[in-house]
């Protein structure tokens, strides 16, 4: 009985070391698992396509029929969009006047981005067009016309939604190889950034998705965890394409010390100028600070694309002072010599006479 016990003892300690192995084995695959997938560029899910296009043929046709004609021009020398084009409005034609009606009610209760959100974050995201109706079917999101709701996209769906997307599909395929084939195979993002700012982050960004779409008005963003999503317009050069990576997952690293209350004081310093304090009023989303860190990340953006040989300069800004930022770097930032926060401070010392 003893020689049992100890074979049996023996049996457990040598599954207490394999389980040991697995889940240490787990616990890499998914560390190197995250860590490839820190950056993912690809076409949009079908999920997210058949919302998204359906609001387009409404806005083109219905809400915004003047802004979405002045892209006529656009189609005309582009042949991939001209398809897309031409389809938002021989769709929309082609539909009696109850369809029409369903469309009009639908956008009038919904946005379409939420819609796809809602699916997202219940990991959907690579749903069939039947799983979509089951899920607009039981989900407590689609309560309101839900009958509407799966009449109109289990036929929009399976009559319009889904051919198209299968012909557009390719078309951003091609660019998504495009706008990765501007980088190493083996470039890693967020090691990059870490070279390129000399701050080493204690927690890593998240993982962010860039899903290639044939729109040209509007931007979707949606959150699955503490991943981000992020739309990218048809009209976005692969070069373009690059700066949002490079500015979303700049953040955290000017978060290091945009938090701190000396930064915070020269912020505030900051109010003096007109067009950023102009600006702010209008349609800014952020805290004053977190303005002037948003100008700073764009600027930063545009720099890294520069030091990563995607762009040969950092182009035309978008905010106020994002491109005389990004030149700055160009021109004397090296982290081996100086911080990124001294830097960034002995800018806008300099720029605005502090």
């Amino acid at each position: 009985m003893k020689t049992r016990r100890f074979k049996s003892a023996g049996s457990y300690l040598c599954y207490f070391v394999l389980v040991l192995f697995f889940v240490a084995g787990c616990s890499l695959w998914h560390t190197v698992q995250k860590a490839e997938r820190s950056l993912v560029i690809k076409p949009e899910d079908f999920c997210i396509f058949l919302f998204e296009s359906s609001e387009e043929i409404y806005r083109a046709n219905v809400k915004d029929p003047k802004l979405w004609s002045a892209l006529r021009d656009l189609a005309a020398a582009d042949e991939d969009y001209a398809a897309h084009y031409s389809w938002l409005y021989s769709t929309y034609n082609s539909w009696d006047e109850r369809r029409r009606a369903q469309l009009r009610e639908i956008m009038a209760d919904y946005h379409h981005q939420p819609m796809s959100e809602q699916l997202i974050q219940n990991g959907k995201q690579a749903a069939s067009l039947d799983e979509v109706i089951a899920f607009i079917r039981d989900d407590r999101f689609f309560g309101k016309n839900r009958n509407t709701l799966v009449d109109f996209y289990a036929w929009y769906g399976s009559n319009y939604a889904l051919p198209h997307y299968q012909q557009i599909r390719p078309y951003l395929e091609r660019k998504a190889q495009m706008t990765t084939a501007l980088v190493d195979k083996d470039f890693e993002i967020i090691g990059f950034m870490e070279k390129e700012t000399g701050i080493t982050l204690k927690e890593k960004p998240e993982a962010i998705e860039l899903l290639l779409n044939m729109r040209i008005y509007g931007v979707s963003g949606f959150y699955r965890d503490k991943d981000s999503l992020t739309t990218i317009q048809w009209n976005a050069t692969p070069e373009k394409i690059w700066a949002t990576p490079f500015h979303e997952m700049s953040h955290p690293f000017f978060r290091t010390f945009t938090g701190d209350i000396s930064f915070k004081y020269l912020a505030g310093k900051l109010k003096k100028d007109e067009k950023l304090m102009e600006k702010f009023r209008e349609d800014v989303p952020y805290t004053w600070e977190g303005w002037v860190e948003e100008n700073l990340v764009e600027g930063f953006a545009r720099y890294l694309n520069v030091r990563k040989g995607i762009s040969q300069d950092v182009g035309e800004g978008i905010y106020i002072f994002d491109r005389e930022y990004a030149q700055a770097l160009v021109d004397g930032f090296d982290p081996l010599k100086i911080s990124l926060e001294e830097f960034t401070v002995q800018f806008l010392k300099h720029k605005y006479n502090l």
